[in-house]
């Protein structure tokens, strides 16, 4: 496989690992900051919300700089924001950090995403961006599944982990080397006939319910799992959370063959329909299995369209402006993740239920799907297999 790729793939892992490092620590963290449910979703959001504003500007800027001057500023940002909240058991320094994450999660983000097109076959795009997401889930485990095991040698390690990833791959990308030459040289469009678009509005909005349900779902699942299950113990809790991102990253992976097999409109047009049935049934069902099932299957559907959403954005511009692109998408994938995390720690700390906030969800994908079908269809994206 192309060392291009492979990296890609790498750098998926690490995200997963920055991404959910916190809620594996969260009884830990909330103690020694003295933190609320709704600060608790503050420290966990606060990557969310930089990394979501960073994506316009972020695309921007690596459809003008150069690949690799670009993931190795990400990068680096992401080894320092992670290392410093080590320093000292402050608040204010662990928000600080998880800024400065977000800043170069967003960077890189669009980076990698755009490596992936510039050097893959088109027929392998979704594909590889789909194993991509799917490498992201499965860092995410790690992270749930490490990380409670390094915290009994300090609570540093919630940050030390992900910030040793961090520096591991910025070293592995000095070796990389781009000596071919992309396949199309063309001049980047200007930023607001990228927002013209109605399609990328309406794939942004798909891809907040399906990134955001699958983070959401991954942040509060222990959680949500505490609050139906009286006599469960953390551990249980906890691989709750892990096999919540396992079945996202079986997703995400199984998404990057489906799309070989089914158009890419269709996937993501199903998905989302399917998961505003199951987000009213987590909302009107609140029995212990039953919500572990439904929740894992709404993480499945969440995170299949993902390879097929990102090839229909790439059709959407040409190759000089996908990281634009892909930023834009992300960035509103990214204010639905904050959103739906906010949502949830506000219901619990107001209402005593995480359950109302799937009756939010529910209602927004019913509406994205009534509006977004037929507005795609007439967009006239390709509605082929790779």
């Amino acid at each position: 496989m192309n060392p291009k790729i492979i990296f890609a793939l790498l750098a998926g892992f690490n995200f997963g690992i920055i991404f959910l490092n916190i809620p594996p620590a969260l009884t830990l963290l909330m103690d020694l900051y003295v933190l609320s449910y709704t600060g608790a979703s503050v420290l966990m959001s606060a990557l969310l919300w930089t990394h979501a504003f960073m994506q316009i500007p972020a695309g921007m800027l690596a459809d003008r700089l150069s690949i690799k001057t670009s993931i190795a500023l990400g990068v680096g940002l992401m080894a320092c924001g992670n290392l410093v909240p080590g320093l000292a058991p402050s608040y204010s320094l662990a928000i600080a950090g998880r800024i400065a994450t977000g800043v170069g999660s967003g960077l890189s983000f669009v980076s990698v995403m755009k490596l992936i097109v510039l050097y893959s076959s088109i027929g392998m795009r979704g594909t590889f961006q789909a194993f991509f997401a799917a490498c992201f889930s499965l860092g995410s485990i790690l992270a749930y599944l490490a990380i409670p095991e390094l915290l009994p040698l300090g609570w540093q390690w919630s940050y030390l982990l992900p910030g040793i990833s961090c520096v591991l791959l910025l070293l592995i990308w000095t070796f990389i080397k781009l000596n071919e030459q992309p396949r199309n040289i063309a001049v980047p469009l200007p930023l607001g006939r990228v927002l013209r678009k109605q399609t990328g509005w309406i794939l942004g909005f798909y891809h907040a319910l399906s990134y955001g349900s699958m983070m959401t779902l991954g942040n509060w699942v222990p959680s949500l799992l505490a609050e139906v299950w009286a006599d469960s113990t953390a551990t249980q809790l906890v691989w709750g959370g892990a096999l919540t991102m396992l079945v996202g990253g079986i997703g995400r992976l199984a998404g990057g063959f489906i799309i070989l097999k089914i158009p890419a409109l269709r996937i993501v047009n199903s998905s989302i329909m399917v998961i505003a049935i199951l987000f009213w049934g987590l909302y009107a069902i609140q029995i212990p299995v039953v919500t572990l099932v439904l929740a894992l299957t709404a993480v499945w559907f969440a995170s299949l369209n993902f390879g097929a959403l990102f090839e229909l954005v790439s059709r959407t511009v040409n190759s000089a402006s996908v990281a634009t692109a892909f930023g834009f998408v992300n960035f509103l994938a990214n204010l639905g993740a904050v959103l739906f995390t906010l949502i949830f720690g506000l219901a619990k700390d107001f209402t005593g239920s995480f359950f109302g906030g799937f009756l939010i969800m529910a209602l927004a994908a019913a509406t994205a799907y009534f509006f977004g079908k037929n507005i795609l269809q007439r967009a006239g994206i390709e509605n082929t297999c790779n």
